[in-house]
């Protein structure tokens, strides 16, 4: 029984002997926080800027400090490196990445946390200053569009010439950038309604200003309570 398990003690013992815990622990830590400050970039709340996804984050972190282990386990054979590239084909990767630059710093913290396995903490640490001052600018000239919410509005009107009006008041609100939803004509009471939507408060007033066509009686707008998402896709 010992002697099954000499050759592979002997390993083991080979190993422990060249194993050096000193110079592997700082190599995964600085694998780590690299692939922390890349994913994260804590500066975004400070220009306006949303966090990255808790789940991207960690998915950088993650590949960081992997691609530190795979390179410390890979070292200077051939053959392990091929034969990691091909487990690694049997990996997919299922989520859709929504912006472009997160592709990119997939690439980048790879590449710094190979360098952190190989040990060239230097190189890593440059490369990682340069890519966080990268990303500032980028995002400093990146700012987000600010999108107003849109107000609901039902305007009510009376006229003679329902169609006359309706077409009058299509032409104004469209002037003004005011979206018109839907229409309801009611022929009997000479009434039209129209549900609009308002970017910015004071629109609908100043395309009524503009109105030309038949003469409005009536006329009046109100607001109405925002929809939900399943009255929207509807």
């Amino acid at each position: 029984m010992d002697t099954a398990f000499a050759p592979l003690m002997q390993e083991v013992q080979t190993e422990l002997h060249a194993f050096s815990l000193a110079s592997m622990v700082p190599r995964m830590l600085a694998a780590v926080l690299i692939g922390t400050l890349l994913s994260l970039r804590p500066w975004r709340p400070l220009l306006g800027h949303p966090l990255p996804r808790a789940e991207m984050v960690q998915a950088q972190v993650l590949l960081c400090a992997a691609a530190a282990v795979i390179t410390t386990v890979i070292g200077n054979s051939v053959a392990k490196a091929f034969g990691l590239v091909g487990l690694g084909g049997f990996v997919r990767f299922r989520s859709g990445l929504k912006d472009p630059r997160d592709a990119a710093i997939l690439f980048l913290v790879i590449g710094f946390g190979m360098a952190c396995g190989h040990g060239n903490l230097v190189l890593a640490a440059m490369g990682t200053a340069f890519t966080t001052v990268l990303l500032f600018v980028l995002d400093l000239f990146n700012r987000p569009a600010k999108t107003a919410a849109r107000q609901r509005l039902l305007l009510s009107a009376q006229s003679d010439d329902l169609v006359g009006a309706e077409a009058a008041l299509r032409k104004a609100l469209g002037d003004r950038n005011v979206l018109v939803k839907s229409c309801a004509l009611d022929f009997d009471g000479r009434r039209l309604e129209l549900e609009v939507e308002e970017s910015e408060p004071g629109m609908l007033a100043a395309a009524m200003g503009r109105t030309v066509g038949p003469p409005l009686r009536g006329l009046r707008w109100t607001a109405m309570a925002p929809r939900s998402t399943k009255e929207d896709s509807a």
